[in-house]
C-alpha cells in the first residue's frame, strides 16, 4: 500500500469534521433539510482548526480507527468521480488513469472524448507535451487512447519538480490552486474548460461540446 500523502490526510481530515458534525446532538438522520451543503461547508470551515488540537488527545488505536473510516469515506467520494469519468467516455472506451498530483480536464464530443492532463504547482510531467495538450479517444482511436505510455490507459505521470518546462503553461494548476481546490470553484472550473475548448478548436475540432469534467488525482 502506497503511503497517504499530507495532501489525502487533509482531505480526510476535513472529512472527520463532517463527522463531526453529523455527530453533534446524537443525530444519525441524513436529511438533506438538515444537512444541506451550505450548513455542511460553514461547519467544515469552523471545525478544521480544532482538528489537530482533538487528535491529540486521542490513542494510536483511536486515530487508526478514526483514519480507517475516513478512508472509506474518501473512497465514497472516489467512486462518485469514477462514475463521473465514466459518463463522460464513449461507451467503448475504458476510463483513463488520473494522474496523482493533478488531474484531467474531459470534454465529450460526438462519441468521442478528449482529456487533457494537467500537473499541479511544484510538479512537471516526466515526457515533453508542450505540443501534446490532450487525449482522444474514438472509433478513429479504435476505442482506445492515444498516449506517450506503451499499453494501458495511462496518460501522463506529475512528478515532483522546481520547475515546469514539460507542458504548455495552460497544463499547470496555478500555484495554491491544486486541482481539488480549483474543482471546488467553479468559476475557475469554468475557465480552464473554457481555455481547452479554444485549444481543441484551434486543433480543427469545431463540434459542439456535450459534457465536460474536471476530474483530480
Amino acid at each position: 500500500m502506497k503511503c497517504t500523502t499530507s495532501r489525502t490526510r487533509k482531505m480526510l481530515y476535513l472529512l472527520f469534521a463532517f463527522l463531526l458534525t453529523t455527530a453533534h446532538g446524537n443525530n444519525s438522520s441524513c436529511s438533506s433539510s438538515k444537512f444541506t451543503y451550505e450548513q455542511i461547508d460553514q461547519q467544515l470551515q469552523d471545525l478544521k482548526n480544532c482538528l489537530e488540537m482533538l487528535s491529540i488527545t486521542w490513542t494510536t488505536y483511536q486515530n487508526a480507527n478514526i483514519f480507517n473510516q475516513l478512508q472509506t469515506l474518501s473512497e465514497i467520494i472516489q467512486r462518485q468521480q469514477n462514475e463521473e469519468l465514466r459518463r463522460l467516455l464513449p461507451a467503448n472506451c475504458s476510463s483513463p488513469a488520473v494522474p496523482e498530483d493533478g488531474g484531467l480536464l474531459c470534454i465529450s464530443v460526438k462519441h468521442k472524448a478528449y482529456c487533457k492532463p494537467m500537473c499541479n504547482a511544484g510538479y512537471d510531467f516526466t515526457f515533453l507535451r508542450r505540443s501534446r495538450l490532450f487525449e482522444e479517444c474514438s472509433s478513429a482511436t479504435k476505442d482506445k487512447w492515444t498516449t506517450q505510455f506503451i499499453g494501458g490507459n495511462r496518460l501522463a505521470i506529475c512528478d515532483k519538480s522546481h520547475t515546469a518546462v514539460s507542458g504548455a503553461p495552460s497544463a499547470y494548476f496555478p500555484v495554491g490552486q491544486d486541482c481539488q481546490k480549483l474543482k471546488s470553484d467553479e468559476q475557475l472550473t469554468r475557465n480552464i474548460t473554457d481555455i481547452f475548448t479554444s485549444e481543441l478548436v484551434k486543433a480543427g475540432i469545431t463540434l459542439s461540446t456535450e459534457s465536460s469534467g474536471l476530474l483530480c488525482g
